[in-house]
């Protein structure tokens, strides 16, 4: 295993603890960088020991160290997950401008995931960082901008659309406010052209994340961030798919 690998696999896994922290605190109107990290049962602060990815929790029994609460399995899983993504931009992408950029989108992802998981809804930070780094994205990678800006367009359109189509038609609420925010964040970093794949995969991941989310008990309400999130990452990262999706559309 090389040094650039276990580099990328240690940032991965640095980055995981900082989604760990600010998926706690942004729900919670705290403070994600000021703020030292502390444990959410005994507001103990945590020294050097309590703060190695992985290695702190399964040390300590799945518990804090201090006063011996569990600490939920989601954490060291969060931070395996992010340094599983930053293996596969790597393993894509190298060590690049790209891969750096979409190492960033990717913890913004995984928040936004997080958060709407246990709380239904994507924190405005998150689209307030991503919007501008969509825009430094197009810039290095010298994005055609006429199609950035029909995406942007069609992102505009479609999250309301969505929203407010869906309750004239069900009389009941369907895509929330933070979605039809982050679709105007997709629509910027895809662009014209692969925004009706992602719209596509977007749909068949929420009818999947839907029935599952009924088949655990968790009611016909489910959060759709997620599916949002993992659609856009999989066609940035992997641009054949939308290749792909365009292929079999023209069949």
């Amino acid at each position: 295993m090389t040094f650039e690998l276990l580099f990328v696999l240690a940032t991965g896994l640095i980055f995981g603890s900082f989604i760990t922290c600010a998926s706690w605190r942004l729900p919670r109107g705290q403070d994600v960088v000021k703020k030292p990290s502390y444990c959410p049962s005994c507001n103990t602060k945590l020294g050097f020991r309590d703060l190695w990815p992985v290695l702190s929790w399964a040390s300590a029994g799945g518990k804090c160290r201090h006063c011996k609460a569990p600490v939920h399995w989601r954490y060291p899983a969060t931070e395996l997950a992010t340094a599983a993504m930053f293996f596969l931009l790597y393993d894509r992408f190298g060590i690049t401008s790209q891969s750096i950029v979409l190492a960033l989108l990717a913890v913004a992802l995984l928040v936004m995931i997080v958060v709407d998981f246990e709380h239904y809804i994507i924190p405005d930070e998150i689209h307030y960082f991503l919007l501008p780094l969509g825009v430094f994205y197009h810039w290095i990678m010298k994005t055609d901008m006429g199609d950035v800006a029909g995406g942007l367009l069609v992102g505009l359109i479609i999250g309301p659309g969505l929203h407010y189509g869906y309750r004239w038609l069900r009389k009941k609420e369907g895509l929330g406010f933070g979605d039809v925010k982050f679709m105007v964040v997709a629509g910027l970093w895809l662009g014209l052209s692969a925004m009706p794949p992602f719209l596509f995969f977007a749909g068949a991941l929420g009818v999947g994340l839907g029935l599952f989310w009924r088949a655990i008990g968790r009611g016909p309400r489910f959060p759709f961030g997620p599916a949002l999130a993992a659609a856009m990452f999989l066609c940035l990262a992997y641009p054949q798919i939308t290749a792909i999706f365009w292929a079999l559309f023209r069949f």
